[in-house]
Formats: C-alpha cells, structure tokens, sequence
C-alpha cells in the first residue's frame, strides 16, 4: 500500500513530484506536491553543461552581470516510460517522471545524482520549491548525493579550508571585520564542485545555504533565495568543469606585467614625503618595489569613516606627487569604495539626485553594518555614469595606476535598486556591478594600463582580477587562514588572488593605528609582526599571484632586522626576477581557464595524495609551493611524479610521495621541475636560486 505524500516531512519545501514534456516539447513541466506545476526551459549554452531555468513574469531576458552573451542551444526533451531524457551537445540527463502518490526527486546528469529514495519520506532536504516563511523569502532547494569518499569544492572564499564536504555554507557577502576562521567570506561564489566528476552553479545574487554532508553524509542540499530558479549542472573533471563556468561568466583579463612585481604598503602611509622615502629606504636596501599603496590620501580619515566622501587631502599629497614615484619607477596604488557619508555634503548631493540605493521608503539606505553610510546605486545609469567619471577623472589627477577597491559586501535586504532589483536578490551582486564601474573608469583613463584588487564579489568577478582574502590577523593561524581563502578562490575560478603578506593587524597595531589617524602622523608605526612569521609570510607572498605587503604596523623588510628581515628582502628580490614567470603564466592560464594558484586537487585531479595535500599548490605549471604554517620551519609536503629542483634552498626532491623538510630562515619550500630547469623560470638573466 502506498503512503500519500506528507508537506510536513520536507521541513517547508513544496516538493517535485512528477515531471512531464510540454505538448510543443519546447518546456519540462514539472509538478510539486501541492499541484503547482513549474515550467522549466531546459538548453546547453556550453557542450557539457546543462541549464535548468523557471518560466514566469521574472524572466530576464537582457542579460546578466554575472554571464557572458551565451548561446543557448534547446535541449531535446524526450518522453520515456521512466520519465524525460534531456539531451544536447555532450549533455545526456533523465528527469523521473513520477506516479500517483509518490515523491519523485530523481534528476541525473553523468556523475550528479540528485539526493533522492524511490519515496523520499526520510530524505532530510527535498528538491523543490520553498514558499515565502515570516523569516525566510521564497526560494528553490537543490539536493545532490555525495559519493563516497568525494570532495566538494568551490563557493567562493573560504577560511576553513578547500574540502567544503561535511560543513555548511552561507554564501552571503559579509564584512568580516579583521577576522579570520570562521565560515563566512568577503567574496561568494555559488558554484559547488566535486572530484566525482559535476559541478552545479545558481546563477543568483541572493543569498545560497549550502549543507554539504553537514545533516546527512551523503547530501547536499543548496537552499536558493529568490522566487527565480536558474541551475546550471556541469560534468567533468577539475579542469573541465572549471573551464566550463569560465566558458559561463568569463575568463579573466591579462594584467599589465608590472602588476607582478613587489607591492608596497601599510595602513597607511600619511604623507608623500613618507611615501618617498620608503621608496628610497627599500632601494638602498636593494629591496625592490614597484608599486606603492595609499590608504589615508583622502581629506578625511578612512579607518574613522570608510568611505569615499571627500577628494586628496592637499596639505599631505600636494598636486602632482606622484611624479616623484614615477622618477623612481614606481607606480602608485590608491583606496576607495563605493560609500559616500550619510550627513555630509557629497551624500546630500547624491541622495537628492537619486543616485544612492534606496530603502523600501525611498529614503537613501544605511549599509546593513553601518547606519552612517550609504551605497551609490551602480544600477542607475546616471550614477554609474557620475561614479566612473569621478574615478578615471581622479586617476588622471592623481597619476594612480592602480586602487584598492574596498567594501561592498553590506547592502541590506531591504534595499530597492533603480533597475527594480531588490537588495536581497542583488546582495552578493552588487560587489560585481562595483567592480565593473571600476574597470570601466580604468579603461576609460588608462586605456587598461590599469589594475583594481577588490574585496567582494561573486560569479563573474574573476574577469577583472585581482581579488584580496581581506583582512586576516597577523598570527600563524591568520596566514594560515589566508592560504585557505585563496585556494579556496582559486578553486571558484578566481585566477589572480592575493593577500596582505605579514597580515593585515595585531590589537596594538590596530589602536595606535587609531591615534596616529586623530594628527595624520608619519614615520610613527612601529613593525608589530613576529619575525619569523613575517619571514615566512613574505616568503609565501613572493610564490602568490600578486606580492603585496600590507597591515597597520610597518611592512616594509627594511623595518625587520636578523634573518627573517633578510629572508624577505631576499624573497622581494627572487621575486623581481620570476615576475615575466609569473605574467607569461597568468596569460597563458586565462587562454586555458586555469588559475594562476593550482591546487594539488585542480592539478592532478583524481590522485588521492593530491587531494591529501591541501595546503600547497602549483604557481603556474611548473613550480611547487607549500608555505611554511608554523614555527620551526618544519613542512611536510606531497611531492608530484619526478624530479624538483629547489628555488630557496631546500634540499632537491623527487616523487611522487611524501617528503619532510626543515627550512631555515633562508630556506623556503619553493620547487621548480627538473627538467625545464630553474634559469628558464627565472625571469631575468643572470644569478641562481637561493
């Protein structure tokens, strides 16, 4: 006898119970357990790759910040006595079709199974749709079955490591405030993916829960806010399923190659006089630096009031200052975000022209961690217009090459876009619109001669790297945290990523940060890291995508004496020389959708020792990197198939397999294949590896 399906036991999900072909055979139809019926499109807009999405009044057919232009191609839907076959271009996928009084969640597409038992009275999450709750808006649940002994990857950054299996995950953009280890990012993405072989990305701005084998072993279940359903599955290996989202939100751009050199910097730097003669310390030091950074060169204290509501502070930064870098040959970096003050002049301004983002009553709206501050609203076109003006105008003036694009990731639910998006559908969205007025501006005043290093963002972000982990503490766990983070982007399709090498804060560093900001008072901060954490953190920043030194103490390797001062000298030095390395890798990965930062799991898919071995990756094809995490210089490391000549020191390995190693101060776990050789990955003539 069969039980009639029970709502209650889906813990609030209207679950699928049957699916059929529409009589044009242009739609899936799909009914719920309430008697709703869900039209479904189904297409192939890259080989490989299928795209489930609703038909309803949300429908958007202009487009998406998130997406590239795509061609979607209909998939055949084929009635079956078991259900629906959907198929296309390397696409080959069954629907259960269901009968009376059953609970049908069965979707299959290569290795993705959907999470289901022929009567799924037991499963804990049901696929389906979730109806509006006073706590909750509407949205779509998700199931997938973990396999065995499969890895899930993915979501964006991480701070708690690569394998997302066994945890739960809030992708939902939040403002970390200087820590470190939890489950929560700057930077979402909702593309979840696993060594068995598929990969599943909701294209939404919204919020996206995903317990990852935290209530069930074996389940994943994705929890989708929004009334919208658009589910793109994908079937590969690591390589492919992340060249196939690339394929679906883009590729990044190429960066100019002195991007790859040495950053410099501290929060902040309070004068140009300071600035210049940190320049001219450094290169006494034969420190190398090629670009400089400036947090405090607003009228106006950032750290007191995080947002761009005044121009450069002249008394400090006279006009034309920069020219005196640029002797130098050294470019300049600057901070802004997209907030504008409250109660203040600029902030009157915009909100009387509408070109801030509004509450539900019209009025401007507060950011969701800051009652003073307010969001320019990059969705009305008269704003993006005036933002993006403002910026290239600025990096004409101030002669700037690059910016520290901060903040974004606070728009709070109830926000109302100009475009009639809504804040919780657009949360995770709004970093990327920022982003994209921020290269535009780049273009427009630089012709591309230009790099941005953002904070938030989501799916699509990657095209204009680079990305920063944020503002992790100055300690063993931070850096190792940090590594986290960036592996984690790297394995969401972010390719250019970075961090602030030595840390971004200690709790003394941060209040005298503080007081020096009340008189604006150079050649005051003091160095605040541990040693030989700083050595091994400026060690690891010379084997990143980008080198960028920051924190509120000073960062500089001249204000660290002993060894590990001159381990990071030494690391500033050999980095100089594998910067053409690391340009020719970086473009080259962007033709082949791979990241600049490949971790063992992306670079040898299906080796279980690679998996294994988390916390090391490949720089570009050819050089091994596992940073020192903890005092000692100890480091165990998975070596690959063959021979590994070592950059820093360290004693040559061969492998496959598992190797100790001890680094002293001048030592470092940085190896480079036998066989091409340590000249050839050099990037200027002359000299051998430390």
């Amino acid at each position: 006898m069969k039980q009639e399906h029970h709502p209650e036991h889906d813990h609030g999900t209207d679950p699928y119970v049957a699916a059929e072909v529409s009589a044009d055979g242009r739609e899936l139809l799909v009914t719920l357990g309430s008697g709703r019926v869900v039209r479904l499109v189904a297409t192939v807009p890259v080989p490989g790759v299928l795209r489930l999405r609703s038909v309803g009044p949300g429908l958007d057919e202009d487009g998406s910040p998130m997406l590239l232009p795509l061609e979607d191609r209909p998939a055949t839907l084929t009635r079956t006595p078991e259900g629906v076959d959907i198929t296309g271009p390397e696409v080959a996928a069954h629907w259960d079709g269901g009968a009376p009084g059953e609970v049908v969640q069965g979707l299959r597409f290569g290795a993705f199974a959907r999470f289901a038992r022929p009567r799924a009275e037991t499963v804990p999450c049901l696929a389906g749709y979730r109806p509006a709750t006073a706590e909750r808006p509407a949205g779509w649940v998700e199931t997938v079955h973990l396999a065995p002994g499969a890895a899930v990857y993915g979501g964006g950054e991480s701070y708690q490591g690569i394998d997302l299996r066994g945890r739960y995950r809030r992708m939902r953009n939040t403002e970390q405030n200087r820590d470190g280890g939890r489950d929560s990012a700057y930077l979402n993405v909702p593309l979840l993916w696993s060594d068995a072989g598929w990969g599943l990305f909701a294209h939404t701005g919204a919020q996206v829960d995903a317990d990852l084998g935290a209530t069930h072993s074996e389940a994943a279940c994705l929890r989708i806010d929004g009334e919208d359903l658009d589910l793109f599955l994908l079937s590969g290996d690591a390589p492919t399923i992340l060249r196939r989202y690339l394929a679906l939100t883009g590729r990044p751009r190429t960066l100019p190659e002195w991007a790859f050199g040495v950053w410099m910097s501290r929060s902040s730097y309070f004068t140009a006089d300071e600035v210049v003669e940190t320049v001219d310390e450094l290169r006494r030091a034969d420190c190398p630096v090629d670009v400089v950074h400036v947090d405090e060169w607003l009228d106006q204290s950032v750290l007191d009031n995080p947002s761009w509501s005044t121009e450069a502070d002249r008394a400090r930064f006279p006009e034309g200052w920069a020219n005196r870098l640029a002797e130098r040959g050294v470019r300049l970096s600057l901070w802004i975000n997209p907030y504008v003050k409250r109660d203040g002049p600029l902030g009157d301004e915009l909100a009387a022209r509408g070109y801030l983002v509004r509450d539900g009553t019209g009025n401007p709206a507060s950011v969701a961690d800051d009652p003073g501050i307010c969001a320019v609203d990059f969705t009305h076109p008269e704003a993006r217009e005036w933002w993006c003006e403002r910026l290239a105008t600025t990096l004409r003036t101030e002669h700037n090459a690059a910016v520290l694009s901060d903040f974004g990731e606070e728009i709070p639910d109830d926000a109302v876009f100009a475009d009639g998006h809504r804040g919780a559908d657009w949360h995770n969205t709004y970093g990327l619109i920022y982003q994209d007025t921020v290269h535009e501006a780049g273009r427009r005043a630089r012709a591309g001669d230009f790099v941005a290093i953002s904070r938030s963002g989501t799916a699509g972000s990657q095209r204009d790297p680079a990305h920063w982990a944020g503002d992790l503490p100055s300690s063993w766990t931070g850096l190792v945290s940090t590594l986290r983070a960036v592996l984690s982007m790297s394995l969401s399709g972010c390719s250019v990523v970075t961090h602030d090498a030595g840390g971004y804060w200690t709790p003394a560093s941060y209040r005298r940060a503080r007081e020096l900001r009340a008189t604006m008072t150079p050649n005051a901060a003091h160095a605040d890291v541990d040693p030989e954490l700083y050595g091994r953190w400026a060690q690891w920043a010379a084997f990143s995508p980008l080198t960028r030194f920051h924190g509120f103490g000073r960062r500089e390797p001249t204000a660290y004496e002993g060894p590990f001062g001159e381990a990071a000298v030494a690391a500033c030095r050999l980095r100089s020389r594998l910067r053409r390395y690391v340009a020719a890798s970086s473009e080259r990965g962007a033709a082949e959708g791979l990241p600049l930062m490949r971790p063992m799991p992306l670079a040898y898919p299906g080796d279980r020792n690679a998996r294994d071995a988390w916390a090391q990756y490949l720089f570009g094809p050819d050089v091994l990197v596992a940073p020192v995490l903890e005092p000692g210089g100890h480091r165990r490391l998975w070596v690959p198939e063959g021979e590994w000549t070592p950059l820093v020191g360290c004693p040559p390995l061969t492998g496959p397999g598992w190797h100790e190693v001890r680094c002293a101060a001048d030592q470092f776990p940085a190896f480079v294949r036998a066989d091409l050789g340590v000249d050839t990955v050099l990037a200027r003539a002359g000299g051998s590896a430390g």
